[in-house]
């Protein structure tokens, strides 16, 4: 799960108030009428604030925030907000009263991970409906290294009558606001909000589970992570290795049932995202006899044992993240290619896209030449675990990669850790199906089943996969890893319900299949959950 270790920094200098967004001019058609005389109030003490999640909350998250509990509507201390999705902050007036002012100012302490939020939007209620005045988007790139502070602001010189008001207010990682005000006038009547657009009243209606059978999941039912290129004998896999993977073996060596319908490759950490290192792990890659050549060879093996003559397994290749800042990655075309950023390619935007086209094609090239007889290839993983906004270029670099594998013709896969800035937005970003990671049984003994309701909810919602995660094959392990799957069968995220994709570590799933008496139980009980049999968990 990630964890931020946070300090708080001291003074901050107050940043100026960015412009707001011409949605509203363009939207509203203020009633003729006269601009009040005098100073507007200050209403944000006359009625009720109140802040709450939109999203799905979270105890771990809520713990961190609780932290940082300031006051969000002064000016001198920095009220935090962790995760979650969205913050909703409703000020509720005791009666209507023509707002001609909103504002709300927040926090950049890059280093601290402390980012502006994307946008501010403002919204207005009367007579029980809620109206949108549109967003305010951040002044300044999330990128932003210095510490410094904005002021999102809403105001109009006539105002709108209205009983209350509310601001949201996207929180993809950490979130500091402070100085929360309201302006207007008690005896003087307002525009009305109905020519404002209405929000509408279910607007995050759950999308449902990735089912196994929707068009965007490729036919992927258990997707399994097979880790290559380092680590000697864990990072490479041999036909004997894949058997167990395609097909339930029984202790006694009899294959009975097919398991992992689609294998996704990708490197271990460890494999530098360098030309030299990358060309490194393609060539094992695609060396005879281990990892695509094996597992083409197990699958044949296998079809012959289940008489399934002309089945294909599924397979998955990566795309390897560049990151911004990465000093060299080496020559293309002549042309030496770092991810620094320069004077002519401030965001390294250019350089980062030169990679990732030369990376596609050495790939595609490779499969068209090995000509697996037994594989297909169904689609890409981007191979970067979060959406990095607070980096240059960061979205325009993602949009270029979906762009890639969709002139290939192939889809572009994710798979982010819980609380992942970006996983609401997963499809405008340019993927064609996402699967959360929980991040549950990794917990170990601070693991929380919530989580993994949290986690099954956050994916309904947004209509996406889960991962299901294995990290150790002892007692307490497998404990964790039934709460898991039992859980994930609770609620609506068990066999046919949903597509999975599976992390074992490094081949803790072969090694319990070649075990015997407690260390073989993960590997049954996997079986078992993706063969549909009901899975009993703690609580």
């Amino acid at each position: 799960m990630f964890t931020l270790a946070f300090s708080f920094r001291g003074a901050i200098a107050r940043g100026a108030s960015a412009a707001i967004t011409a949605v509203f001019a363009s939207q509203v058609q203020l009633h003729a009428q006269t601009v009040p005389s005098g100073a507007p109030q200050d209403l944000t003490g006359m009625g009720q604030v109140s802040v709450s999640v939109d999203g799905v909350p979270d105890p771990v998250f809520a713990a961190e925030e609780a932290r940082y509990p300031g006051d969000i509507t002064s000016l001198s201390t920095w009220r935090g907000f962790s995760h979650q999705g969205k913050r909703v902050i409703t000020l509720t007036l005791p009666k209507s009263a023509d707002i001609v002012s909103i504002s709300v100012r927040a926090l950049q302490d890059f280093p601290l991970g402390i980012y502006f939020p994307r946008y501010v939007e403002f919204q207005f209620e009367s007579n029980g409906k809620w109206y949108s005045a549109g967003r305010e988007a951040s002044a300044y790139p999330l990128s932003t290294r210095n510490v410094m502070a904005q002021t999102f602001t809403w105001s109009s010189p006539s105002g709108l009558e209205a009983s209350a008001v509310r601001i949201i207010v996207p929180v993809d990682v950490w979130v500091f606001l402070d100085g929360f005000d309201v302006k207007g006038f008690l005896n003087v009547k307002g525009a009305p909000v109905s020519a404002l657009t209405p929000v509408a009243t279910n607007p995050d209606k759950p999308l449902g589970p990735l089912l196994p059978t929707a068009p965007n999941a490729y036919g992927i039912r258990n997707m399994l992570l097979v880790e290559t290129g380092a680590n000697g004998s864990l990072g490479t896999w041999s036909e004997q290795d894949f058997v167990p993977m395609l097909a339930y073996v029984t202790e006694s060596g009899q294959i009975t049932a097919p398991l992992f319908d689609t294998m996704l490759f990708l490197p271990y950490g460890s494999v530098p995202t360098t030309q030299a290192g990358l060309s490194a792990y393609l060539q094992d890659l695609f060396a005879p006899d281990k990892q695509l050549s094996a597992l083409n060879e197990a699958v044949g093996y296998v079809n012959q044992a289940l008489h399934r003559p002309g089945y294909k397994e599924r397979v998955v290749l990566s795309l390897p993240y560049f990151a911004y800042g990465q000093a060299s990655f080496g020559t293309i075309g002549g042309s030496t290619v770092n991810f620094g950023g320069s004077p002519g390619d401030p965001d390294a935007l250019s350089s980062r896209e030169s990679a990732e086209t030369w990376y596609v094609q050495q790939l595609l090239d490779a499969w068209n030449r090995a000509g697996f007889s037994n594989l297909q290839l169904v689609g890409l993983y981007w191979n970067e675990e979060q959406f990095r906004d607070t980096m240059p270029g960061e979205a325009a670099y993602v949009q270029f990669a979906s762009q890639l594998a969709a002139a290939h013709h192939l889809p572009l896969f994710w798979i982010p850790f819980y609380g992942a800035a970006g996983i609401a937005d997963w499809k405008s970003l340019g993927f064609s199906a996402a699967w959360i990671q929980p991040n549950f049984v990794e917990q170990g003994s601070q693991a929380y089943l919530e989580r993994m309701v949290n986690a099954a909810q956050t994916a309904s919602q947004y209509g996406m996969g889960v991962e299901v995660e294995l990290t150790g094959i002892s007692q307490q392990d497998q404990a964790l890893y039934d709460s898991s799957l039992a859980q994930l069968s609770a609620y609506g995220f068990g066999t046919n319900q949903a597509s999975h994709v599976y992390y074992d570590g490094s081949k803790l799933l072969l090694t319990s299949a070649r075990s015997t008496g407690q260390a073989r139980v993960a590997y049954d009980t996997t079986a078992s959950f993706i063969a549909g049999v009901g899975i009993r968990g703690g609580s």
